[in-house]
């Protein structure tokens, strides 16, 4: 059954970080969200169609830029929801992004290290921790999630950096 990695405030209208969903699509996982926590309709839909101001991720990637609410999912999956951030924080898992990259890539941008996995650069701080890795058949793929605490657009723009690294596979 997929995973859902719930943030922010869906932590708060849920009570859960982390629940198993019923579901072989994107869409069907959510409306099965949704039926459990009727809450979370407002926040995550608009109309039929899921809600502008909401990320989706799919192993780390939008699922805006895969086949949307009609994305397949494998029982294995896990799906992170994000909350709109107007400050606060910004988070998403990326898969096969060691934490010694992301931590050379912090310090050559000019972060500071404030404890293990915690960097402070302008405008924000990066926290990062290995979680389970996925797992497709014999394959395991490490998993990094990366938080971002932004203050303002320079946070943001941070974020966006370290995606973009780890979009490119570090490089």
């Amino acid at each position: 059954m997929p995973k859902v990695n719930l943030y922010a405030t869906f932590r708060d209208l849920t009570g859960k970080s982390q629940l198993e969903v019923p579901g072989a699509t994107v869409g069907e996982v959510l409306e099965n969200l949704v039926r459990a926590y009727p809450r979370l309709k407002e926040e995550l839909f608009e109309g039929e169609g899921l809600a502008e101001r909401v990320s989706v991720f799919l192993e780390g990637r939008d699922v805006r830029y895969l086949q949307g609410l009609s994305t397949p999912l494998s029982p294995e999956a896990t799906l992170d929801l994000f909350p709109p951030v107007a400050g606060g924080a910004l988070g998403r898992t990326f898969g096969a992004f060691p934490p010694w990259l992301l931590e050379r890539y912090l310090e050559e941008w000019g972060g500071v290290k404030e404890g293990e996995g915690v960097y402070r650069l302008p405008g924000a701080r990066v926290r990062f921790r290995e979680v389970e890795p996925l797992k497709v058949g014999s394959l395991s793929i490490p998993q990094l999630l990366v938080e971002v605490e932004v203050e303002g657009e320079a946070g943001e723009a941070w974020f966006e950096r370290i995606a973009l690294a780890a979009s490119r596979g570090g490089g």
